[in-house]
């Protein structure tokens, strides 16, 4: 065998390693050439190139090597395809003395295949050393004389999953500590730990948090690199990017983006490259983002492993790393910052009681000396106040007792928090306490409408209370239920247990959101957007009550569904061993003191409904303001009244919610409203009406208890118009009122000036007609986009630096300024035909110039003049066209009626004396009438060219009308159809009156086109009927024929001049398109109409309507 012929056989097939192969010089290798090759050489490689899966074959005691496709990527970019005919030894020089030869010399010694799982082999393939792992079976080929020939090896590169196995191990043991650190701090330093166990992916890492200020970034934990190293400073400047010696913090937080640093500055290195022997020389920068604030919270720096290229593989991992310690830092950021915010809001409420425990002390004194006197005013016989005064002074003493109440409240749970409350334990009936307590309130529940159910069993044993804390508990809990129940019932029952006693109070109110609940007993917390009766309070009434509870060695619970109703549970401990001694007195009688304090609140409580109501107190004039006063304090809704009720119209609300129905009912012209409102308060008004673009514009003026300027702040800020602090003057509020109605009204002046000028803006610019304004001395100030286009003026910069005259004709100047200027100046305007000039081109423009005088509103002087000009180039050129076309018609006309129709006559009356002898053949006959017909036909298209000129050129067709039988006319029109159509077959059907006042010339035109038409278009062996139906003031004149449908397309425009039904072969030429167009005008001239219908199978009908007498249209006069 030749060796060509060898290197085919041996080598044939196997892709593009075996074309490689192909090509060796054999010869020069330590295997020879192919054809000296032994069989079991040839059998190996032969396997090798057929297979699929990644082979390699190494021969002789040189171990030359060949391999297949699917071996060829383990060869990287710098192996192959050298490797091919190569020696191992010289491949494979970085593993050969560690891994290949050892391997290599066991399998010739003993003959034993190796099998290895996993191995890392450090391959320098793609130009730089790489960490590699593999999987492979390594064994021997046997030659001819039985020894080892070769090795074979099978084997798949693991390196992928074997590092994705490692860095999701490093993910999972990131989360696991990271997420449960307590301080970004400790979550950068277990981040740092983790890191540290794989330094193969992360050879060196450093987490920066950003300082307070976002000017710095300060070194919290590392990993790969000793603290106070040049790679590792301990704070970076995050405001200089151009720092070339420190890691680019400053330039990563501006981009937010990550960034990679290849090579590393000189300054920061060399950095370790974990444990390899190289150095890293890339690094990843990764930002740690935080939603809503310009810096980072803080930055890592990861090394990229010198044995690995930074693929999307190993990018994810490494943006993974950040993306997870960024998620637990950021966690762990939130929890600190929740934990400071939680001692805040402790140390505040502190501060809150010693507040109000100060200042209600100083309330007392004042309270007492006000509400004395109002007292004694009330109920002083000898000098009793008016009905009026009586009224102020009631109002004065009902919320004089609110605002005691309040104080009192303070000072109880200020008193509790100081531990310096003086309880007095007393064996007491509490079945009996507490429905007395609760009977109280009866007589202002049920005047609400409600239930009260009291069901307290009698008690087997006194219960030990402090009557006075004990009243407080109870009215709490009753005004709580009172002031969120607005249907169906208030339930008290008292029961004894095994352990004690329960009282619980049920309502079926409104209930508390699911999510409230766990703080329903907080400190001046209050439930955001509950409905209930009032707004007000202190926040501290359930809390105090809790405390007084305590105060009794009981618990308070509260269960509750929203929408339908809340319940308060207390349970007291039986007997008084969990009570201090120094605090029991068996015999103390106590008596209550806050009894009427809670009723008189609670029945304030009952004019706040939801309904609006108009109050009229002082008729208001039809033309005064309405205010729409929303308030749930019904002392300060009946006060704000009465102050407003002499100069406006009054509609009241107590909520937001009633206050939004009145707006929708009736707009009102200003909105005063409370802040502090149940269900919608009055930023939820204000922000509901803003929203809608029905309400956006109604002045809105908020009333607040809350003083300061960073209230007032905050109303204007939410959108309100104005915004008063109570306690206000009576002049206060109605100057403020006032204020705010006039500038609303001036407001709405100027948005409707200001609307009508942009309207007149938009019309102006986008009018047809040139329009400019110019001063009084003539400058322009102003020319439209049609003005600009038309007098060649590159924008309005250009406009205002030309003046008036500019834009005429120098020899019209002189008439603008000695007639048109005078008269404009005279009479105020000036309307005529100019030319104007375009400044780029100078073509004159004829136009229809008006020009009038601008004034002032104010003073009535001229301020200027505007000017319109519409353009009438087109309008001429048009005029002159229809000139020249008129003439060009009248000369068609003359033509036609004397040139053509002569000779046609001759025709005419030749082919009927010819027709008239006796001697002509049949088919001279023939021929003659032919020649008649055509002639005939020829008349008929000149008197519907005639007809449609006079038509076209608005004369109309003339009718003249006189007595005439439709009947004998239609006759009349067949029999001479028949002579010219001797073959066709005529049908007339009459019945009826057919008699009446037409144009009989004119009719027989309009007959003789429709029976032409049909006879056109139906086959020769058909027949065309013609019916005359006479009706009351109609006569019908029908034309039918057996042909083909006319389309409905064409129906539609079978009317319209220059249009024929159809243009087959057949027919083509035969007409001019205009019969039947003449057809209608003879009818609509007689005031009559005509319509079509065509179906296949039926044929084509024409039928016309014709009055018997009418007055015909004007253009058909």
């Amino acid at each position: 065998m030749t060796g060509a012929r060898a290197v085919e056989e041996v080598l044939r097939d196997g892709g593009e390693c075996g074309a490689l192969l192909r090509r060796v010089d054999w010869a020069k290798t330590a295997l020879g050439p192919v054809e000296t090759w032994p069989q079991s050489l040839r059998t190996t490689v032969g396997i090798v190139l057929a297979s699929n899966y990644p082979l390699y074959l190494a021969w002789g005691p040189r171990y030359v090597q060949m391999y297949n496709d699917a071996y060829r990527p383990i060869c990287g970019t710098t192996k192959h395809p050298a490797a091919l005919g190569q020696e191992a030894a010289v491949t494979w020089p970085e593993v050969w003395d560690t891994v290949l030869a050892p391997g290599w010399e066991r399998i010739q010694a003993t003959g034993a295949p190796i099998r290895v799982e996993d191995l890392m082999m450090p391959l320098e393939r793609n130009g730089y050393v790489e960490e590699c792992y593999f999987s492979y079976s390594h064994s021997p080929i046997r030659d001819e004389s039985g020894g080892v020939g070769g090795i074979f090896a099978a084997l798949m590169e693991t390196t992928g999953r074997v590092l994705n196995e490692r860095r999701l191990r490093t993910l999972s043991a990131l989360g696991a500590a990271a997420l449960g650190q307590e301080t970004p701090e400790a979550t950068c330093r277990e981040a740092a730990r983790v890191l540290a166990a794989n330094p193969n992916d992360v050879p060196l890492a450093l987490l920066y948090l950003t300082d307070a200020a976002g000017k710095a970034a300060r070194l919290v934990s590392q990993s790969g690199v000793p603290l106070g190293s040049r790679a590792a400073p301990p704070e970076v400047s995050l405001d200089d990017e151009a720092a070339g010696d420190t890691w680019p913090l400053a330039r990563v937080a501006r981009t937010g983006e990550p960034l990679r640093l290849e090579p590393v500055p000189g300054a920061l290195g060399p950095l370790p490259g974990g444990p390899w022997p190289e150095a890293t020389s890339s690094v990843l920068v990764l930002p740690m983002p935080r939603p809503g604030h310009a810096r980072p919270l803080g930055f890592l720096v990861l090394g990229i492993s010198p044995r690995r290229a930074l693929d999307d593989s190993y990018r994810r991992f490494l943006e993974l790393v950040a993306s997870g310690v960024t998620t637990a830092a950021a966690t762990a950021q939130a929890r600190q910052e929740e934990r400071r915010r939680a001692e805040a809001l402790a140390e505040l409420d502190r501060a809150k009681t010693a507040f109000f425990s100060n200042v209600s002390h100083e309330f007392r004194t004042p309270l007492t000396l006000m509400l004395g006197p109002v007292e004694d005013g009330l109920q002083d016989p000898d000098e009793p106040l008016g009905p009026r005064q009586r009224q102020r002074q009631e109002t004065v003493h009902r919320n004089g007792r609110r605002l005691l109440k309040l104080v009192n409240t303070l000072l109880d749970f200020s008193r509790i928090e100081a531990g310096r409350t003086r309880a007095t334990f007393a064996p007491t009936d509490l079945g009996a306490l507490t429905a007395d307590l609760a009977s109280a309130f009866r007589s202002t529940v049920e005047r609400a409408g409600l239930k009260l159910v009291v069901s307290c069993q009698p008690m087997p044993e006194p219960t030990w209370v402090d009557r006075e804390l004990w009243e407080k508990v109870i009215l709490n809990l009753l005004s709580n239920a009172f002031k969120f129940t607005f249907t169906g019932e208030i339930r008290v029952a008292c029961a004894a247990h095994d352990d004690g006693v329960e009282v619980s109070v049920t309502d079926t109110g409104t209930g508390i959101p699911e999510a409230e609940l766990p703080r329903i007993f907080e400190r001046f917390h209050r439930v955001q957007g509950a409905r209930g009766r009032s707004y007000e309070g202190s926040g501290i009434g359930l809390s105090l009550v809790r405390e007084l509870v305590k105060l009794h060695g009981g618990t308070l619970s509260a269960r509750s569904v929203e929408g339908q109703g809340s319940t308060f549970t207390v349970r007291l401990p039986r007997g008084h061993a969990h009570l201090p001694a120094e605090h029991l007195a068996p015999g103390a009688t106590q008596h209550a003191t806050s009894l009427p304090a809670f009723v008189s609140e609670a029945e304030s409580w009952l004019g706040a409904g939801d309904t609006p109501v108009l109050h009229g107190d002082v008729p208001p004039s039809a033309a005064s303001a309405t205010v729409l006063l929303v308030e749930d304090n019904a002392d300060m809704r009946d006060y704000v009244q009465r102050l407003l009720s002499g100069r406006y119209t009054v509609e009241t609300a107590a909520n937001g919610h009633a206050a939004l129905e009145a707006v929708r009912a009736r707009r009102p012209d200003l909105v005063l409203s409370d802040v502090m409102m149940p269900g919608l308060d009055g930023f939820g008004l204000l922000r509901a009406l803003r929203a809608s673009p029905l309400t956006s514009d109604i002045p809105l003026i908020l009333l607040s208890a809350r003083a300061g300027e960073e209230a007032t702040i905050e109303g204007l800020e939410a959108g309100a118009n104005d915004y008063l602090v109570k306690p206000f003057s009576a002049r206060e509020l109605l100057a403020r009122v006032e204020g705010n109605l006039a500038l609303a009204r001036a407001r709405e002046e100027q948005r409707q000036v200001e609307q009508a000028r942009r309207a007149l803006a938009i019309v102006v610019e986008q009018s047809a007609e040139a329009i400019g304004i110019a001063d009084p001395e003539g400058r322009v100030t102003y020319l439209n986009e049609a003005a600009q286009r038309m007098l060649g003026v590159p924008g309005l910069e250009a406009a205002r630096r030309t003046v008036f005259l500019d834009y005429f004709p120098s020899e019209d100047q002189a008439f603008i300024r000695d007639t048109v200027l005078p008269t404009v100046a005279t009479q105020g305007r000036w309307e005529g035909e100019l030319q104007l000039r375009n400044l780029q081109t100078g073509a004159r423009i004829p136009v229809l110039y008006n020009v009038a005088t601008l004034t002032d509103t104010r003073t009535g002087q001229p301020v200027g003049m505007v000017a319109a000009g519409r353009e009438l180039s087109e309008q001429k050129r048009q005029e002159a066209e229809a000139r020249r076309r008129a003439e060009f018609e009248q000369q068609l006309i003359g033509i036609v009626s004397h040139d053509l129709r002569n000779p046609l006559s001759a025709i005419q009356l030749g082919a009927s004396v010819l027709a008239r002898r006796e001697e002509l053949s049949e088919r001279s006959l023939r021929s003659v009438l032919r020649i008649q017909a055509s002639a005939e036909r020829a008349v008929r298209m000149t008197r519907d060219l005639l007809d449609f000129t006079q038509v076209r050129m608005g004369g109309g067709l003339p009718v003249h009308r006189r007595p005439a039988d439709l009947h004998d006319l239609a006759q009349q029109v067949i029999e001479e159809l028949r002579i010219s159509h001797p073959e066709r077959e005529f049908r007339v059907e009459s019945d009826g009156d057919a008699r009446g006042e037409w144009d009989p010339d004119r009719t027989a035109q309009m007959l003789g086109n429709l029976v032409g038409n049909a006879l056109q278009y139906s086959p020769p062996d058909s027949r065309v009927t013609v019916r005359v139906h006479g009706e009351d003031a109609r006569v019908l004149l029908c034309v039918h024929n057996e042909g083909p449908p006319i389309p409905a397309e064409a129906r539609k425009r079978l009317f319209r001049p220059l249009q024929r039904a159809r243009t087959d072969g057949a027919n083509a030429g035969r007409s001019i398109g205009l019969g039947l167009f003449i057809v209608k005008h003879i009818v609509e001239s007689h005031g009559g109409t005509i319509e079509v219908t065509s179906r296949e199978g039926e044929g084509t009908t024409f039928v016309a309507w014709l009055p018997r007498r009418s007055t015909p249209p004007a253009e058909a006069r």
